[in-house]
């Protein structure tokens, strides 16, 4: 697990919760419940203390928040389903959240160069249009997401219109069709962020009347190739398991399925 360790520090890195607590090796994380990645516990090392009295503190300190106790759980791709503290939670009732996700990782020499027929733009903070744009599961952003979004050492904001009378961006179609942001949303947006020498690719939204015209594509390459600029070498995303057209997608920009991960929700009471 060294290396899925590792991965996962660095990609704590790029989603940085507002309130953070250590506990030994351990991560406490809580951002009023926006994201599980800024509300839940990352139990990579040592926490300093027996694993029940551990997970009690866990539990204790997301409680006082008024937040559910969230666990997240780092797995290899294959081999055994669970390691000892998923064991651990499973056998004291704690349940699996919806949505358990790949980590996918690529050399950032190894993807395309932006396809050049699609504009897209880049910028050091969400403006409104690009907050309009991005939907965490559906749901409107709430003030949290900022503090968020800016909360890697580097970031930017990607906004994609291709170009043409008959793209999303083009003329009578600004937005794209069923883009309910508006004419000054984009078609698609995504975030880079880059911490040491990793980049990473977060908050990507593809208007649902704009997909399968290469925008995600487009996105992904140029969010990539920020990233370059800013001297990272590597690059990683999340992707929920059963999002089989994103993950295709990404294969083909050269990503590669590191690990795997979910999370484990404290019984109620």
């Amino acid at each position: 697990m060294t290396g899925i360790d590792d991965l996962e520090r660095a990609a704590a890195q790029h989603w940085q919760a507002p309130e953070q607590e250590r506990l030994g090796e351990w991560l406490l994380r809580a951002a009023e419940g926006f994201t599980g990645r800024a509300n839940s516990a990352l139990p990579l090392g040592d926490p300093g203390l027996p694993r029940p009295e551990a997970v009690a503190y866990v539990t204790d300190w997301y409680r006082r928040r008024r937040l559910t106790p969230m666990i997240v759980v780092p797995l290899p791709l294959t081999g055994a389903r669970r390691h000892p503290l998923d064991n651990f939670l499973a056998e004291r009732a704690w349940l699996l959240r919806s949505g358990p996700a790949f980590v996918m990782t690529a050399a950032l020499a190894d993807i395309p160069a932006p396809a050049r027929h699609i504009d897209v733009q880049l910028a050091p903070e969400p403006d409104p249009g690009w907050l309009a744009g991005y939907r965490y599961r559906g749901q409107v952003l709430p003030p949290i997401a900022r503090t968020l979004l800016m909360s890697a050492p580097w970031q930017a904001f990607a906004s994609a219109r291709r170009d043409g009378p008959g793209g999303p961006g083009g003329p009578g179609n600004p937005g794209g069709p069923g883009n309910p942001g508006g004419p000054d949303t984009p078609a698609a947006v995504g975030r880079v962020s880059v911490a040491g020498s990793w980049g990473a690719i977060t908050a990507v939204e593809v208007d649902a009347g704009c997909r399968r015209q290469g925008l995600g594509a487009a996105l992904t390459c140029a969010l990539a190739a920020a990233a370059a600029d800013r001297g990272a070498n590597r690059i990683l995303l999340q992707v929920e398991t059963g999002n089989t057209p994103a993950r295709a997608l990404y294969a083909r920009c050269g990503f590669r399925d590191s690990h795997r991960y979910h999370y484990r929700i404290a019984p109620a009471g």
